[in-house]
């Protein structure tokens, strides 16, 4: 369902902006339109444009991965809060638009979070991730996986369990879970099991 051309594969594995930026452009004005070109462009701009500071990079993509993970934890709570946040981000970053464009609408919105996924999971190789003792000594390697695995979950399906929202946050789980899949051989196997072993509330 969400096959494309290895151009555009190209595009949706680049992960910096700039770079994307030219991308898109080319591929936008070179390869066959499938109907979703515009919104390609939509999204990358909610994404990416600061309209207050248009030469300031911004990844709003990215701090949604962050703001939900913490979303998760804030929504045992505050659930009605959280519930009003998540929709709010996902109007801010054009997710409403999809249905306008059909299945070509669904795979853009699709490989655009799987992108942001694979930024974020990028991130999570920095010296800094799952510091131990007030952030002073390196994670073990065990360690960070357990963290890493932890958090890719509470912030798609755990988030979207906790809240009700697992039709509005489908596609979102569904990205976020493809480009962890790609972490390890049984990385799709240790999410599906950490989503039986935790509550669903």
């Amino acid at each position: 369902m969400f096959e494309q051309s290895e151009k555009w594969n190209a595009y949706y594995r680049e992960l910096e902006p700039g770079k994307r930026r030219a991308m898109l452009n080319e591929l936008c004005a070179s390869e066959p339109d499938d109907g979703a070109n515009a919104y390609r462009k939509a999204l990358f701009e909610a994404r990416h444009v600061d309209e207050k500071s248009p030469g300031r990079e911004v990844d709003r993509m990215l701090f949604m991965c962050v703001y939900f993970l913490q979303l998760y934890k804030t929504a045992r709570i505050f659930k009605s809060s959280a519930v009003k946040e998540i929709l709010q981000s996902l109007r801010e970053t054009r997710f409403n638009m999809s249905a306008q464009y059909g299945e070509a609408g669904e795979k853009a919105l699709y490989w655009e979070i799987r992108n942001a996924a694979a930024r974020y999971l990028s991130t999570c190789a920095s010296p800094g991730y799952n510091r131990g003792l007030f952030g002073l000594t390196p994670s073990r390697d065990t360690g960070r996986q357990e963290r890493i695995l932890r958090d890719v979950w509470q912030m798609s399906e755990g988030l979207s369990r906790r809240t009700g929202l697992t039709g509005e946050l489908a596609l979102w789980n569904q990205a976020i879970l493809d480009a962890y899949s790609l972490t390890g051989e049984d990385a799709r196997t240790r999410f599906e099991n950490t989503g039986r072993m935790r509550p669903k509330g």
